[in-house]
């Protein structure tokens, strides 16, 4: 490509390309918005005000077919992706799906057959993979500050306020709520941090009526190495409290320490055998800008580079859903039982 931009489409116009993909694509010399697509009229217009890209369509089909085009960001409703992401890899497009990568996962499977056949790339967008915090996190184990991993626990707990109206999180919730939506992301870091697979998956959560899916969920994972991880998400904290918290906390431990993170205090405190530190770390963003530059040079270079794979994205989705089946049940038992 010569260092020119890649000309890049975007496939759904909600609230994560709002403040996530849109600016980043225009802050970055690296990619030129080639079109976009949004299946909500009025929201597609005023997208297209504020970027004025080439082409701004109802119809994806129509971006996927735009002369030029390179490569695409698939950031649709959950069912969607897999119609979307396939289409765009047979047309010969790399992709950068949102998560979670697909509504099960034999969609994901397809995604991931349709990435190997075609050639070409397919990322999914992993907070865990791109976060300043998680890298730095990644970045200490991987030069052996807590030796072998044996436990990694991630925290996120929230009340959700910010997803309105109702409609917008009743619709997360069909989806599966917070174990889906939110606990892809940490199964995985779970895999990133540990090197290993989920070969088990136990959870437990709660379930408050209208809701079939789990508002809560803890979830504990056995690895294929041995190690043990904990993976805890919620929408329930602090929801009808007269001032709002959350907690968001990752550790890890190993061997020879431990790393832990607390993001109310920020404060990122280092236990190994030469030495003991706490440091600020203040930069909580999801990291765009990361992703963009990963992805960039990943097209450039014809492989991915530090961004998850399809085959990734389908482990972190089997375990997910492994963990809101077994929370599920867990909660109607316990029901039947009170």
């Amino acid at each position: 490509m010569n260092g020119r931009p890649v000309r890049i489409g975007v496939i759904g116009c909600g609230t994560v390309a709002a403040y996530g993909h849109l600016p980043t694509i225009a802050a970055s010399g690296a990619w030129e918005l080639a079109g976009i697509a949004e299946a909500d009229p009025a929201r597609l217009a005023s997208v297209a005000a504020e970027h004025r890209p080439p082409l701004a369509t109802v119809d994806y089909r129509e971006l996927l077919a735009a002369p030029g085009l390179e490569a695409v960001v698939v950031a649709t409703h959950t069912d969607s992706h897999r119609d979307i992401a396939c289409a765009a890899l047979e047309r010969g497009l790399d992709v950068l799906c949102e998560k979670p990568m697909a509504s099960d996962e034999t969609q994901c499977r397809e995604m991931a057959a349709a990435a190997e056949r075609s050639g070409r790339l397919l990322a999914i967008n992993f907070n865990t993979r791109s976060a300043p915090i998680l890298r730095e996190i990644k970045r200490l184990i991987d030069a052996g500050t807590v030796g072998t991993v044996r436990v990694a626990r991630f925290v996120y707990a929230w009340s959700a306020h910010q997803w309105q109206p109702l409609e917008r999180f009743e619709a997360f919730m069909r989806n599966g709520g917070p174990i889906i939506d939110s606990g892809v992301h940490f199964f995985d870091g779970v895999r990133w941090y540990t090197g290993q697979e989920i070969d088990r998956v136990d959870a437990a959560g709660v379930v408050l009526p209208p809701y079939d899916a789990p508002q809560h969920v803890i979830a504990t994972c056995r690895l294929s190495g041995g190690a043990t991880a904990l993976v805890e998400v919620g929408w329930m904290y602090c929801k009808r409290s007269k001032d709002r918290s959350t907690i968001t906390t990752y550790d890890v431990i190993g061997d020879d320490g431990a790393i832990s993170f607390d993001a109310e205090t920020r404060q990122l405190r280092i236990y190994a055998r030469d030495r003991s530190e706490a440091r600020e770390f203040a930069d909580l963003s999801k990291g765009f800008d990361f992703v963009y530059d990963r992805f960039a040079r990943s097209v450039r270079e014809r492989r991915l580079v530090d961004l998850a794979s399809g085959v990734d994205g389908l482990r972190a989705t089997e375990a997910a859903y492994r963990a809101l089946a077994a929370a599920t049940a867990e909660a109607g038992a316990a029901a039947r039982r009170a």
